[in-house]
């Protein structure tokens, strides 16, 4: 069919199929919806619908249908899926290749009753709809009016038809494409994760090996073992224990099945444990904390969740700078536990995603889940866990928690 057999309107044709051309082919059901409203407004009809064969369901479904009444009454009818089983004109016509018109539905016993007394269809053409070479479905043109559709308008529909596989072919590539993308992705987000956990492993297993040896080849010669080569291996197994704690905390969070054990918790002393833990010879960590301060909380999460950003600080801090760690209380209603260091600071663009799962921040290489679990453990307690940075002047955490009756947030809640 050429452009050639159109007559009478060739003008309003050629419009419409400049129309479909321009359609933006991002989306299949976008594209077809935009393709089936284009038609509609151009036939001046109540409907109509681009059918696409669903092979997992054995049905013909309307993957574009035009935004007019009867398109809306047609799927809140259920009649926007038909099922091969069914029968009907449309079903017969994706069956055989052959185009259907009939200017008096009512009168067709072969027809779905739903089309006639639910839609009140009079008149329909359905035309055979082929992708590629292959037919996949039907583009179908109804009105509630008899004899609305003249021989004219079903050869141009005939062409509009191949337009509109084109389109259908186009979006499909598109999505096809970009569901590729979100694979490779995928993969490559995957690589990372367990590359970067091998890493983070070896890192750990490497030493306790060398020291375990180290022991295994002191006692063989019946030699004394230091108590410290003992604390180094626990050490190790212990850093090996948290890694596994944390990546079994960021699924259960994930997963919504994270709780908290609350009981009253002396947030000083904790900080101050914790503080002692994490100083090393070359970042020593500087304390200002009050009197003390009692919370309702879980202070294993606490812990985890502190030990998270003060190592986070130690590892970005120069050499001979301290890590500097305040608790103060605001009201009586609220602790605030701020973390400073005189690091490199964070980018904009990382400080945007620095409290998502598997973003590492700085030169040195970790699987992310740190901060990621030290805000979530905060918003579990219905606090927070803040950032102020600028590149070149060092980062301020401010880690904010409710005192005595505050009820906790969902660990999994939206930020």
């Amino acid at each position: 069919m050429t452009a050639e057999r159109l007559r009478g309107s060739d003008a309003r044709t050629i419009g419409l199929l400049q129309e479909l051309l321009d359609l933006v082919a991002v989306n299949l059901e976008q594209a077809l919806t935009g393709a089936s409203t284009a038609v509609a407004s151009w036939l001046a009809c109540e409907k109509v619908d681009v059918f696409l064969y669903d092979a997992e369901r054995s049905c013909l479904v309307a993957r574009g249908t035009s935004t007019t009444p009867l398109g809306r009454l047609q799927k809140a009818r259920g009649l926007d899926v038909l099922p091969i089983a069914n029968g009907g004109r449309i079903v017969q016509v994706y069956e055989t290749g052959v185009l259907h018109h009939d200017g008096h539905v009512e009168l067709d016993t072969e027809e779905v009753r739903g089309i006639i007394h639910d839609l009140g269809v009079r008149s329909q053409v359905s035309v055979p709809l082929s992708i590629s070479g292959v037919r996949r479905g039907v583009l179908a043109v109804v009105s509630q009016q008899p004899e609305r559709f003249s021989v004219d308008d079903v050869r141009t529909l005939e062409l509009v038809s191949g337009w509109i596989s084109a389109l259908a072919h186009r979006a499909e590539l598109v999505e096809r494409l970009r569901e590729e993308d979100r694979q490779h992705g995928r993969r490559l987000a995957a690589d990372e994760i367990v590359t970067v956990l091998a890493h983070d492993i070896w890192n750990h297993l490497n030493p306790l090996s060398a020291r375990l040896q180290l022991m295994r080849l002191r006692l063989s010669r019946r030699e004394a073992l230091d108590e410290s080569q003992i604390d180094s291996a626990l050490a190790s197994v212990q850093r090996l224990a948290r890694l596994t704690q944390d990546l079994l905390d960021s699924t259960r969070l994930e997963q919504g099945l994270f709780e908290l054990e609350l009981a009253p918790v002396d947030l000083g002393a904790l900080v101050a444990d914790v503080a002692e833990l994490c100083s090393t010879p070359t970042c020593k960590i500087e304390l200002e904390v009050e009197a003390t301060t009692i919370a309702i909380a879980d202070a294993e999460r606490l812990r985890q969740a502190l030990e998270n950003v003060m190592l986070n600080g130690v590892r970005h801090s120069p050499a001979g700078q301290p890590l500097k760690v305040s608790l103060s209380v605001l009201e009586q209603r609220e602790v605030v536990i701020t973390i400073s260091d005189q690091g490199p600071g964070i980018s904009p663009e990382l400080g945007a995603r620095l409290f998502e799962r598997f973003v590492a921040k700085g030169p040195t290489r970790g699987l992310g889940l740190g901060l990621y679990l030290a805000e979530r453990i905060a918003r579990a307690h219905g606090g927070s866990l803040r950032v102020e940075s600028k590149l070149g002047s060092g980062s301020k955490f401010r880690f904010t928690l409710p005192l005595e009756g505050a009820a906790p947030a969902p660990a999994g809640g939206e930020r």
